[in-house]
């Protein structure tokens, strides 16, 4: 999120998104497979649905056996897009499609709108990635990022509840949800990240293909004067490259008595108490009321 300040005034918050992909900008025209614009791998395409009914095409060369990966951005980063993707080989025939990918790490978006599709590819050839928007409209605001590569094993975190509290010199448990990308199954290691004094964990590992794991935390400590900031992460290792993960705390909040989400928060923190400390009683000094003429027994 970024937002500008002038003043004392204080814009709002606009999302963005960055990559270390090669990116390149969406050339018109490009509305079917005769005209579509040749994209070489991997590429994130920033482009824009321009009108309605309009529809962007790129042309990819791939190989039997190769995986691709489709991924459209546009309303986790606030654009109106209802994105459709659909990929077809070079005679028109559908291969695979997607409207509405759920990504639970999106937070507050309450329409997963954008698409994702992973495929394994049938022959050599040439192939279309088609993207449309669902609803048929489109105009200047209806922007997307589209990334067109081949799959990117990665993983996210997210810790629940964002708030924990121990006894003294006790320990108390940590939900962390595993949100796995592009195919990634492998196991995670996760730890508690320079802990404060007075404060370690039991290391723990998320097993491959698992998607949830209850870090331990404990304290030596009989109480803490204010909050203490913990912070988890997630190591793994995929191929030779080792990949650190933060862990974001999150609250799970569910809206419309049925669809969940995880709302992300600024901090984890922790609190320990002494439960034999006996809270101070509270003294209030007793008032006489006040009596008036009108108010004064006769």
């Amino acid at each position: 999120m970024v937002s500008a300040r002038r003043g004392d005034f204080i814009s709002n918050c606009l999302p963005f998104a960055l990559d270390t992909l090669p990116e390149c900008i969406e050339k018109e025209p490009n509305n079917d497979q005769a005209q579509a614009q040749k994209i070489r791998l991997p590429m994130i395409i920033n482009g824009r649905i321009n009108r309605p009914d309009d529809a962007d095409v790129f042309e990819v060369a791939g190989r039997e056996g190769d995986t691709i990966v489709a991924e459209v951005q546009a309303r986790r980063l606030d654009s109106p897009v209802d994105a459709v993707l659909r990929i077809t080989d070079s005679s028109g025939k559908l291969l695979a499609i997607n409207d509405d990918y759920e990504d639970p790490t999106a937070g507050v978006n309450t329409h997963d709108a954008d698409s994702y599709i992973m495929l394994k590819l049938p022959a050599d050839g040439t192939y279309y990635v088609h993207l449309s928007d669902a609803a048929r409209m489109g105009g200047e605001e209806y922007a997307y990022r589209l990334r067109i590569s081949a799959p990117r094993p990665d993983f996210a975190l997210r810790v629940v509840p964002s708030s924990v509290t121990l006894r003294s010199k006790g320990s108390a448990a940590l939900t962390v949800q595993v949100f796995r990308k592009d195919g990634f199954a492998g196991p995670i290691k996760l730890v508690l990240r320079d802990p404060p004094e007075g404060f370690s964990s039991y290391p723990t590992t998320v097993a491959a293909n698992q998607s949830t794991a209850r870090l331990a935390v404990k304290t030596d400590l009989v109480a803490t004067k204010q909050p203490v900031r913990l912070s988890i992460e997630g190591r793994a290792t995929i191929g030779e490259e080792e990949l650190v993960r933060q862990a974001v705390p999150v609250e799970d909040r569910m809206q419309a008595f049925l669809w969940r989400h995880l709302v992300p928060a600024e901090e984890l923190m922790a609190v320990v108490y002494d439960p034999s400390t006996e809270p101070k009683p509270a003294f209030f000094a007793r008032t006489r009321p006040t009596t008036t003429p009108e108010t004064k027994p006769k």
